[in-house]
């Protein structure tokens, strides 16, 4: 969810040069990750990869007169070598033999002779696996409800650039500093924390429950014109008053939508307002129209012509959840035989591929591979797992992507030196050009362990989980604010340390994401005998 701007430049195939140069419009100097450039001939989703805690596989490129292909892993003084006579590189003899830390990897086409044809260097970071939990559950519940106090203090007074009068400050800013925000990523997780509150009666649920409703009453009122390929869609990018901007322009997000859907349908159960429940419907219905023969669905559309943006994909978890929670309130054959077959493309293409591209409003269109992220795997690990009956394989397809997710994403350890800073985790980086361990992924990911542990019983899932809500709750603010960015472990809660870390503006949706998953864990855990 960080705003990028990203030049690309493409040479010869040969040589396969992608550089990309990626800034942050709204991100302070103390909070950019590193600049990538990268030159590769992987042809493996990993070809970007930051971490490893698995042994990874490099499939690369074939070329002329090669016979051998070898990667050389480097250490300090220590040299590891593995070679294939194909162009698939597997690391794991190697492995055991490294340490949980930086390395070197360089991978090089030989001919016949022995002749080096091609090599290339890539810095990557063996990363340590979890350990165990380290300490006993704190309390979720209050660090939540003293964070949903934050958020309703931010509400009216919070410092933003851009206000409407009687309009939440998240509306129009998703962080104190933005300039833009992005309704239907951040307005979802502020209805569904503040909802999750007032459900659990939790000591502010009335004003909770008055600004979610607020929140979802703008969304019904600002939306696109009714005419066009989305009539009444709701917009993706917001900007000083303006319905488009940055990236989006005046396409949208098209799933992106689905989410909002789902947070009405939610927010229906609860107020039984039938306007909700008849836009989510709506919503789900129009997105409906834009499947591919294959499942999939289209990343960016323009409103008015239909016209595909940018094709490619893998959110299309959004609308099947859409569609899930509107069964309840009446089962239409045409959303479900949709949402199957979205399941059946992620299951088919996605999942052997792992090709789970970024899709958030603030991204350019990239390479493949180049820029991956969880976001849209943890909602699939969800449903495989709520239905594993259905099929014996969706469980160990959910355990499967979750390990994928916890090689990539999590930073178990402040030891970790794929991370930034020294956080403590467990916590989920967000994508690879957005390298920050932040609570809305790590709350996204609690749920996933949830419902893992809920349908295989396996007490690591749980463990997990607890750990990972406590180190969201030990990164909170004296404010009650939650870190989206990570703070340097041991935090530094003094005056000056809080007031150091906050330079690094939190963002108000990944806060309320956070108090979903941590009302819901706490809910669980009440469950267990």
């Amino acid at each position: 969810m960080r705003s990028r701007i990203v030049k690309i430049r493409f040479s010869v195939l040969f040589c396969s040069l992608v550089t990309l140069t990626v800034w942050g419009l709204f991100v302070p100097a103390s909070a950019k990750a590193e600049p990538i450039t990268t030159s590769s001939l992987i042809m493996s989703w990993n070809m970007s990869s930051r971490q490893f805690i698995d042994p990874p596989v490099f499939q690369v490129l074939r070329l002329p007169q090669t016979e051998i292909y070898r990667a050389v892993v480097r250490q300090g003084e220590q040299s590891y070598s593995v070679q294939s006579s194909t162009p698939t590189l597997d690391l794991q003899e190697i492995w055991p033999k490294l340490s949980e830390k930086k390395f070197i990897l360089t991978l090089e086409w030989l001919n016949a002779e022995g002749r080096i044809i091609h090599s290339e260097n890539r810095k990557r970071v063996k990363a340590p696996d979890f350990q165990g939990e380290m300490e006993p559950p704190l309390d979720w519940a209050a660090a939540a409800d003293r964070n949903i106090a934050y958020l309703i203090d931010a509400c009216e007074n919070a410092s933003v650039p851009y206000r409407e009068p009687g309009v939440p400050v998240w509306i129009w800013a998703a962080s104190p500093g933005h300039k833009l925000a992005f309704p239907c990523i951040t307005i979802p997780p502020v209805i569904m924390g503040l909802l999750a509150h007032a459900e659990n009666q939790r000591p502010q649920s009335q004003e909770a429950l008055r600004l979610a409703r607020v929140s979802a009453d703008w969304m019904l009122k600002n939306r696109q014109p009714d005419s066009g390929a989305l009539p009444l869609f709701p917009f993706s990018t917001v900007t000083f008053g303006e319905f488009e901007g940055h990236v989006e322009g005046n396409a949208v997000n098209l799933l992106r939508a689905s989410w909002l859907g789902s947070s009405l349908v939610a927010l229906y159960a609860v107020t039984k307002h039938e306007p909700y429940l008849e836009y989510a419907r709506h919503i789900a219905d129009t997105t409906l129209k834009f499947q591919a023969p294959d499942g999939s669905f289209p990343y960016r559309v323009d409103p008015v012509s239909g016209a595909v943006i940018e094709a490619y994909s893998c959110n299309a978890m959004e609308f099947i959840e859409l569609v899930e929670a509107l069964e309840p309130y009446g089962f239409d054959a045409d959303r479900a035989m949709a949402a199957r077959r979205a399941v059946d493309w992620l299951i088919t293409y996605v999942c052997p591929s792992n090709n789970w591209k970024a899709a958030y409003e603030d991204v350019r269109k990239q390479p493949p591979f180049f820029n991956l992220s969880q976001m849209a795997v943890l909602p699939l690990i969800r449903y495989l797992s709520r239905h594993h009956e259905e099929d014996p394989a969706w469980l160990p397809l959910a355990q499967q992507l979750n390990r994928w997710v916890e090689d990539q994403f999590v930073t178990f350890s402040t030891t970790n030196e794929a991370a930034p800073k020294p956080a403590l985790g467990p916590l989920v980086f967000e994508q690879y050009t957005c390298w920050y361990p932040m609570e809305f992924h790590t709350s996204n990911w609690i749920m996933a362990l949830i419902e893992l542990h809920r349908a295989s019983g396996d007490a690591q899932y749980l463990q997990k989980a607890r750990a990972a809500a406590n180190a969201i709750c030990h990164a909170q603010f004296t404010n009650g604010e939650f870190s989206t960015w990570s703070r340097a472990w041991p935090i530094d809660h003094s005056a000056e340390g809080e007031a150091t870390d906050r330079k690094t503006t939190n963002w108000f949706n990944c806060n309320a994401m956070a108090d979903v998953g941590l009302y819901q864990l706490a809910d669980y855990c009440r469950t267990l005998p």
